[in-house]
Protein backbone atom coordinates (compact mmCIF):
# COMPACT_ATOMS: atom_id res chain seq x y z
CA UNK A 1 0.00 0.00 0.00
CA UNK A 2 1.32 3.11 -0.96
CA UNK A 3 2.24 6.06 1.85
CA UNK A 4 -0.65 8.51 1.48
CA UNK A 5 -0.29 11.81 0.27
CA UNK A 6 -1.61 15.68 0.44
CA UNK A 7 -5.58 15.64 -0.23
CA UNK A 8 -4.76 19.34 -1.14
CA UNK A 9 -2.33 18.29 -4.12
CA UNK A 10 -4.39 15.29 -5.52
CA UNK A 11 -7.61 17.94 -5.75
CA UNK A 12 -5.54 20.26 -7.77
CA UNK A 13 -6.43 19.51 -11.33
CA UNK A 14 -4.34 20.46 -14.37
CA UNK A 15 -3.50 23.60 -16.62
CA UNK A 16 -5.96 23.48 -19.50
CA UNK A 17 -3.74 25.44 -21.36
CA UNK A 18 -0.60 22.67 -21.48
CA UNK A 19 -2.97 19.82 -22.13
CA UNK A 20 -4.18 21.90 -25.08
CA UNK A 21 -0.18 22.21 -25.97
CA UNK A 22 0.24 18.42 -25.26
CA UNK A 23 -2.78 17.69 -27.91
CA UNK A 24 -0.90 19.59 -30.12
CA UNK A 25 1.83 18.09 -29.75
CA UNK A 26 0.03 14.59 -30.69
CA UNK A 27 -1.72 16.39 -33.96
CA UNK A 28 1.80 18.24 -35.25
CA UNK A 29 3.65 13.93 -34.77
CA UNK A 30 1.01 13.16 -36.99
CA UNK A 31 2.16 15.81 -39.58
CA UNK A 32 0.13 18.65 -39.22
CA UNK A 33 1.05 21.96 -38.93
CA UNK A 34 -0.47 23.93 -35.93
CA UNK A 35 -1.23 27.43 -35.32
CA UNK A 36 -0.26 28.15 -31.97
CA UNK A 37 -2.73 30.78 -30.12
CA UNK A 38 -3.01 28.94 -26.89
CA UNK A 39 0.44 30.00 -24.81
CA UNK A 40 0.32 33.14 -23.15
CA UNK A 41 4.01 33.99 -23.40
CA UNK A 42 5.95 36.49 -25.57
CA UNK A 43 7.20 35.61 -28.97
CA UNK A 44 9.72 37.91 -28.42
CA UNK A 45 13.32 37.70 -26.59
CA UNK A 46 14.29 39.59 -23.19
CA UNK A 47 15.63 43.21 -24.36
CA UNK A 48 19.55 42.82 -25.60
CA UNK A 49 20.43 45.04 -22.34
CA UNK A 50 19.12 42.78 -20.18
CA UNK A 51 20.91 39.61 -21.74
CA UNK A 52 23.65 41.14 -21.62
CA UNK A 53 23.15 41.86 -18.04
CA UNK A 54 22.75 38.31 -16.99
CA UNK A 55 25.81 37.07 -18.66
CA UNK A 56 27.80 40.15 -17.11
CA UNK A 57 26.17 38.90 -13.78
CA UNK A 58 27.58 35.58 -14.11
CA UNK A 59 31.03 36.04 -14.97
CA UNK A 60 31.28 39.07 -12.32
CA UNK A 61 30.78 36.35 -9.86
CA UNK A 62 26.95 36.82 -8.68
CA UNK A 63 26.00 33.93 -8.47
CA UNK A 64 25.94 33.30 -4.62
CA UNK A 65 22.55 33.72 -2.20
CA UNK A 66 21.18 37.08 -1.81
CA UNK A 67 18.76 38.29 0.60
CA UNK A 68 15.26 36.42 0.43
CA UNK A 69 13.69 39.98 0.36
CA UNK A 70 15.30 40.42 -2.75
CA UNK A 71 18.32 42.01 -4.05
CA UNK A 72 18.36 45.72 -2.24
CA UNK A 73 19.46 47.47 -5.87
CA UNK A 74 16.39 45.60 -7.69
CA UNK A 75 13.87 46.08 -4.73
CA UNK A 76 14.34 50.10 -4.83
CA UNK A 77 13.74 50.08 -8.50
CA UNK A 78 11.13 47.99 -8.27
CA UNK A 79 9.58 50.81 -5.88
CA UNK A 80 10.42 54.01 -7.72
CA UNK A 81 8.99 52.23 -10.84
CA UNK A 82 5.92 51.17 -9.14
CA UNK A 83 5.40 54.64 -7.94
CA UNK A 84 6.38 56.53 -11.31
CA UNK A 85 5.04 54.06 -13.42
CA UNK A 86 1.75 53.23 -11.76
CA UNK A 87 1.16 56.09 -8.87
CA UNK A 88 1.64 53.57 -6.40
CA UNK A 89 3.51 55.00 -3.63
CA UNK A 90 5.83 51.78 -2.23
CA UNK A 91 9.10 51.64 -0.74
CA UNK A 92 11.74 49.10 -0.84
CA UNK A 93 10.46 47.44 2.63
CA UNK A 94 7.24 46.87 0.94
CA UNK A 95 8.91 45.34 -2.21
CA UNK A 96 9.51 41.17 -2.24
CA UNK A 97 10.93 40.31 -5.19
CA UNK A 98 10.05 36.21 -6.10
CA UNK A 99 10.32 33.42 -8.88
CA UNK A 100 7.77 35.11 -11.31
CA UNK A 101 4.32 36.00 -10.74
CA UNK A 102 3.50 32.21 -9.62
CA UNK A 103 5.96 32.59 -6.74
CA UNK A 104 4.15 35.76 -5.84
CA UNK A 105 1.07 34.35 -5.83
CA UNK A 106 2.01 31.50 -3.97
CA UNK A 107 4.16 33.23 -1.14
CA UNK A 108 0.79 35.67 -0.86
CA UNK A 109 -1.59 33.15 -0.65
CA UNK A 110 0.16 30.61 1.84
CA UNK A 111 1.07 34.12 4.14
CA UNK A 112 -2.74 35.30 4.09
CA UNK A 113 -4.81 32.09 4.18
CA UNK A 114 -5.77 29.65 6.39
CA UNK A 115 -7.53 26.04 5.98
CA UNK A 116 -11.04 27.38 6.82
CA UNK A 117 -10.76 30.59 4.68
CA UNK A 118 -12.22 31.55 1.67
CA UNK A 119 -11.06 34.11 -1.62
CA UNK A 120 -13.13 35.53 -3.97
CA UNK A 121 -12.35 34.79 -7.57
CA UNK A 122 -13.42 37.31 -10.46
CA UNK A 123 -14.24 35.29 -13.23
CA UNK A 124 -13.65 34.99 -16.12
CA UNK A 125 -10.12 34.11 -14.54
CA UNK A 126 -7.17 33.09 -14.87
CA UNK A 127 -6.72 29.27 -13.42
CA UNK A 128 -3.82 29.52 -11.21
CA UNK A 129 -5.37 31.42 -8.53
CA UNK A 130 -7.95 28.51 -7.89
CA UNK A 131 -4.96 25.98 -7.57
CA UNK A 132 -3.04 28.29 -6.14
CA UNK A 133 -5.77 28.83 -3.30
CA UNK A 134 -6.57 25.22 -2.62
CA UNK A 135 -3.30 24.28 -2.61
CA UNK A 136 -3.27 25.59 1.05
CA UNK A 137 -6.14 24.35 1.76
CA UNK A 138 -7.98 27.18 1.48
CA UNK A 139 -11.43 27.18 -0.83
CA UNK A 140 -11.42 29.26 -4.32
CA UNK A 141 -14.99 30.82 -4.93
CA UNK A 142 -15.55 31.97 -8.73
CA UNK A 143 -17.63 34.55 -9.11
CA UNK A 144 -19.10 34.95 -12.64
CA UNK A 145 -19.57 38.07 -13.86
CA UNK A 146 -21.54 39.67 -16.42
CA UNK A 147 -21.30 41.05 -19.75
CA UNK A 148 -22.09 44.86 -21.37
CA UNK A 149 -21.70 45.08 -25.08
CA UNK A 150 -19.81 42.16 -25.62
CA UNK A 151 -16.64 42.88 -22.97
CA UNK A 152 -17.09 41.40 -19.14
CA UNK A 153 -17.40 43.91 -16.21
CA UNK A 154 -17.05 43.84 -12.93
CA UNK A 155 -20.24 44.04 -10.59
CA UNK A 156 -19.73 44.59 -6.94
CA UNK A 157 -23.82 43.23 -6.06
CA UNK A 158 -22.10 39.93 -7.62
CA UNK A 159 -19.02 40.21 -5.17
CA UNK A 160 -20.97 41.40 -1.92
CA UNK A 161 -23.67 38.27 -2.59
CA UNK A 162 -20.14 35.94 -2.31
CA UNK A 163 -18.70 37.15 0.10
CA UNK A 164 -19.32 34.93 3.63
CA UNK A 165 -17.95 35.09 6.80
CA UNK A 166 -14.99 32.97 5.63
CA UNK A 167 -13.93 35.27 3.40
CA UNK A 168 -10.19 36.28 3.31
CA UNK A 169 -9.74 37.97 -0.04
CA UNK A 170 -10.46 38.84 -3.19
CA UNK A 171 -8.19 38.31 -6.42
CA UNK A 172 -8.30 39.55 -9.72
CA UNK A 173 -5.88 40.82 -12.75
CA UNK A 174 -5.61 44.04 -14.59
CA UNK A 175 -4.94 44.35 -17.41
CA UNK A 176 -7.60 40.70 -17.25
CA UNK A 177 -6.51 37.80 -18.53
CA UNK A 178 -8.59 36.48 -20.53
CA UNK A 179 -10.92 38.98 -21.59
CA UNK A 180 -8.51 41.67 -22.73
CA UNK A 181 -9.77 44.18 -20.15
CA UNK A 182 -8.61 46.85 -18.94
CA UNK A 183 -10.40 47.57 -15.65
CA UNK A 184 -11.79 51.48 -15.53
CA UNK A 185 -11.30 53.17 -12.16
CA UNK A 186 -15.05 52.97 -11.21
CA UNK A 187 -14.18 48.95 -11.39
CA UNK A 188 -11.35 48.97 -8.88
CA UNK A 189 -13.27 51.68 -7.02
CA UNK A 190 -15.95 49.05 -6.26
CA UNK A 191 -13.51 46.14 -5.88
CA UNK A 192 -12.03 48.13 -2.81
CA UNK A 193 -15.37 48.95 -1.45
CA UNK A 194 -16.49 45.68 -1.26
CA UNK A 195 -13.25 44.90 0.80
CA UNK A 196 -13.44 47.45 2.92
CA UNK A 197 -16.59 46.72 3.58
CA UNK A 198 -16.22 43.32 4.63
CA UNK A 199 -12.51 43.54 5.77
CA UNK A 200 -10.92 41.43 2.74
CA UNK A 201 -7.71 41.62 1.43
CA UNK A 202 -7.14 42.34 -2.21
CA UNK A 203 -5.07 40.08 -4.24
CA UNK A 204 -4.04 42.61 -7.43
CA UNK A 205 -2.29 40.56 -10.32
CA UNK A 206 -0.31 42.99 -12.55
CA UNK A 207 1.63 41.31 -14.40
CA UNK A 208 0.18 43.07 -17.67
CA UNK A 209 0.21 46.55 -16.59
CA UNK A 210 2.84 47.45 -19.20
CA UNK A 211 0.66 46.12 -22.21
CA UNK A 212 -2.23 48.58 -23.06
CA UNK A 213 -3.25 49.82 -26.23
CA UNK A 214 -4.74 52.82 -27.52
CA UNK A 215 -6.96 55.34 -24.95
CA UNK A 216 -6.96 52.60 -22.13
CA UNK A 217 -4.51 53.49 -19.26
CA UNK A 218 -3.61 50.94 -16.60
CA UNK A 219 -4.40 51.85 -13.34
CA UNK A 220 -3.18 50.67 -9.97
CA UNK A 221 -5.70 49.40 -7.26
CA UNK A 222 -3.33 49.92 -4.82
CA UNK A 223 -3.21 53.70 -6.69
CA UNK A 224 -6.71 54.42 -5.40
CA UNK A 225 -6.33 55.16 -1.60
CA UNK A 226 -3.65 54.63 0.95
CA UNK A 227 -7.10 52.72 2.58
CA UNK A 228 -6.95 50.74 -0.43
CA UNK A 229 -3.16 50.18 -0.19
CA UNK A 230 -3.42 48.96 3.28
CA UNK A 231 -5.21 45.77 2.52
CA UNK A 232 -3.49 45.08 -1.31
CA UNK A 233 -1.27 43.22 -2.50
CA UNK A 234 0.12 43.38 -5.78
CA UNK A 235 1.70 40.40 -7.08
CA UNK A 236 3.33 40.80 -10.39
CA UNK A 237 6.42 39.78 -12.45
CA UNK A 238 8.75 40.48 -15.69
CA UNK A 239 7.46 37.91 -17.93
CA UNK A 240 5.17 39.45 -20.06
CA UNK A 241 6.15 43.02 -20.03
CA UNK A 242 9.64 42.24 -20.52
CA UNK A 243 9.33 39.30 -22.09
CA UNK A 244 10.98 37.37 -19.81
CA UNK A 245 9.00 34.18 -19.13
CA UNK A 246 11.76 31.80 -18.66
CA UNK A 247 13.62 33.77 -16.21
CA UNK A 248 11.46 33.36 -13.37
CA UNK A 249 11.32 37.04 -11.71
CA UNK A 250 8.60 38.58 -9.93
CA UNK A 251 7.76 40.44 -7.05
CA UNK A 252 5.17 41.77 -4.43
CA UNK A 253 4.33 45.00 -3.22
CA UNK A 254 2.54 44.62 -0.13
CA UNK A 255 1.68 46.87 3.49
CA UNK A 256 5.04 47.60 5.12
CA UNK A 257 3.46 45.02 8.07
CA UNK A 258 2.93 41.97 5.67
CA UNK A 259 6.12 42.35 3.83
CA UNK A 260 8.40 40.89 6.42
CA UNK A 261 5.62 37.70 6.01
CA UNK A 262 6.10 37.50 2.50
CA UNK A 263 9.47 36.88 2.94
CA UNK A 264 9.89 34.48 5.30
CA UNK A 265 7.87 32.44 3.00
CA UNK A 266 9.72 33.05 0.04
CA UNK A 267 12.93 32.07 2.54
CA UNK A 268 11.22 28.54 3.35
CA UNK A 269 9.75 28.13 -0.66
CA UNK A 270 13.28 28.91 -2.72
CA UNK A 271 15.78 30.79 -0.21
CA UNK A 272 15.97 33.78 -3.00
CA UNK A 273 15.17 34.01 -6.50
CA UNK A 274 18.37 33.48 -8.87
CA UNK A 275 20.98 35.56 -8.49
CA UNK A 276 22.11 36.64 -11.48
CA UNK A 277 18.82 37.30 -12.55
CA UNK A 278 17.84 39.84 -10.43
CA UNK A 279 20.89 41.62 -11.47
CA UNK A 280 19.21 41.62 -14.89
CA UNK A 281 15.93 43.35 -13.76
CA UNK A 282 17.93 46.08 -12.31
CA UNK A 283 18.67 46.65 -16.03
CA UNK A 284 15.11 46.07 -17.28
CA UNK A 285 13.71 48.25 -15.21
CA UNK A 286 16.21 51.06 -16.00
CA UNK A 287 16.85 50.33 -19.40
CA UNK A 288 13.85 48.08 -20.92
CA UNK A 289 11.47 50.99 -21.62
CA UNK A 290 11.98 51.66 -25.47
CA UNK A 291 12.17 47.77 -26.19
CA UNK A 292 8.80 47.26 -24.12
CA UNK A 293 7.21 50.03 -26.02
CA UNK A 294 8.39 48.46 -29.43
CA UNK A 295 7.10 45.25 -28.34
CA UNK A 296 3.34 46.84 -27.39
CA UNK A 297 3.32 48.55 -30.71
CA UNK A 298 3.92 45.41 -32.20
CA UNK A 299 1.33 43.74 -29.99
CA UNK A 300 -0.97 46.84 -30.97
CA UNK A 301 -0.79 45.74 -34.68
CA UNK A 302 -1.69 42.31 -34.33
CA UNK A 303 -4.45 43.12 -31.73
CA UNK A 304 -6.26 45.42 -35.01
CA UNK A 305 -5.48 42.47 -37.59
CA UNK A 306 -7.10 39.84 -35.38
CA UNK A 307 -10.15 41.74 -33.77
CA UNK A 308 -11.14 42.44 -37.46
CA UNK A 309 -10.50 39.28 -38.66
CA UNK A 310 -12.37 37.23 -35.82
CA UNK A 311 -15.41 39.54 -36.35
CA UNK A 312 -15.70 38.83 -40.25
CA UNK A 313 -16.47 35.18 -39.23
CA UNK A 314 -20.09 34.77 -39.04
CA UNK A 315 -21.09 33.36 -35.64
CA UNK A 316 -18.40 35.36 -33.92
CA UNK A 317 -17.87 38.38 -32.06
CA UNK A 318 -14.75 40.42 -30.97
CA UNK A 319 -14.40 43.49 -28.92
CA UNK A 320 -11.22 44.84 -29.45
CA UNK A 321 -8.59 43.81 -26.47
CA UNK A 322 -7.89 47.01 -24.35
CA UNK A 323 -4.88 45.48 -22.42
CA UNK A 324 -2.71 41.95 -22.59
CA UNK A 325 -2.30 40.05 -25.55
CA UNK A 326 -5.54 37.87 -25.78
CA UNK A 327 -8.57 38.19 -28.04
CA UNK A 328 -11.47 36.73 -26.50
CA UNK A 329 -14.11 36.29 -28.77
CA UNK A 330 -17.87 35.03 -28.05
CA UNK A 331 -19.27 32.26 -30.39
CA UNK A 332 -22.52 31.48 -31.10
CA UNK A 333 -23.86 29.66 -28.35
CA UNK A 334 -25.84 26.84 -30.99
CA UNK A 335 -21.94 25.84 -31.55
CA UNK A 336 -22.19 24.35 -28.01
CA UNK A 337 -19.31 24.70 -24.75
CA UNK A 338 -16.51 25.70 -26.00
CA UNK A 339 -14.23 22.89 -25.32
CA UNK A 340 -15.35 20.71 -27.99
CA UNK A 341 -15.11 23.77 -30.30
CA UNK A 342 -11.34 24.34 -29.13
CA UNK A 343 -11.03 20.55 -29.86
CA UNK A 344 -12.72 20.13 -33.52
CA UNK A 345 -10.28 23.33 -34.33
CA UNK A 346 -7.25 21.76 -32.74
CA UNK A 347 -7.67 18.26 -34.27
CA UNK A 348 -9.21 18.98 -37.77
CA UNK A 349 -8.08 22.14 -38.59
CA UNK A 350 -4.64 22.55 -36.70
CA UNK A 351 -5.68 25.91 -34.54
CA UNK A 352 -4.45 25.87 -31.30
CA UNK A 353 -6.70 28.09 -28.70
CA UNK A 354 -7.94 27.94 -25.58
CA UNK A 355 -12.06 27.21 -24.53
CA UNK A 356 -13.39 29.56 -22.72
CA UNK A 357 -14.93 27.23 -20.54
CA UNK A 358 -11.26 26.88 -18.35
CA UNK A 359 -11.83 30.26 -17.13
CA UNK A 360 -15.01 29.26 -15.61
CA UNK A 361 -18.50 29.09 -16.48
CA UNK A 362 -19.57 32.51 -17.43
CA UNK A 363 -17.47 31.93 -20.38
CA UNK A 364 -18.26 28.95 -22.22
CA UNK A 365 -19.44 30.24 -25.25
CA UNK A 366 -15.39 32.14 -25.61
CA UNK A 367 -12.13 31.52 -26.84
CA UNK A 368 -9.08 32.47 -26.38
CA UNK A 369 -6.52 34.00 -28.74
CA UNK A 370 -3.05 35.12 -27.94
CA UNK A 371 -1.52 37.82 -30.31
CA UNK A 372 1.51 36.98 -29.04
CA UNK A 373 2.82 35.52 -32.33
CA UNK A 374 3.38 36.60 -36.36
CA UNK A 375 0.74 38.39 -38.84
CA UNK A 376 1.14 35.37 -40.56
CA UNK A 377 0.44 33.06 -37.83
CA UNK A 378 -2.78 35.26 -37.17
CA UNK A 379 -3.64 35.42 -40.66
CA UNK A 380 -3.70 31.48 -41.62
CA UNK A 381 -5.18 30.70 -38.64
CA UNK A 382 -7.92 32.97 -38.95
CA UNK A 383 -8.48 31.69 -42.21
CA UNK A 384 -8.60 27.86 -40.66
CA UNK A 385 -11.00 29.04 -38.02
CA UNK A 386 -13.30 31.08 -40.72
CA UNK A 387 -13.07 27.49 -42.80
CA UNK A 388 -14.22 25.44 -39.51
CA UNK A 389 -16.89 27.88 -38.62
CA UNK A 390 -18.80 27.09 -42.11
CA UNK A 391 -19.37 23.52 -40.86
CA UNK A 392 -20.14 24.13 -37.05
Amino acid sequence: MAAPVSKYARAVGGSTVVGMRRKADEVEARGINVIDFGIGEPDFEAPPPVREACVRAIQDGHGKYVDPRGLPALREVIAQFENAQHGHPASTDQVVVTAGSYGALSVVTRALLDHDAEVLVIEPGWGPYKALVELTGARAVGVPMGTQENRFVVDAERLCHAVTSHTRAIVFNSPWNPTGRVLSETELGAIAEVAERHDLWVIADEVYSELVYGDAVHLSIASLAPEVAARTVVATSFSKSFAMTGWRLGYCVAPIHLAPLLARVNQYTLRCPTSFVQHAGVIAIEEGEAHVAAMRAEYAQRRDIIAAGLNDIEGVTCPLPEGTFYAFPAIDREWGDSHDIANKLLEQHGVLLTPGSAYGPASRHHLRLSFATSVEAIEEGIERFRAAAANF
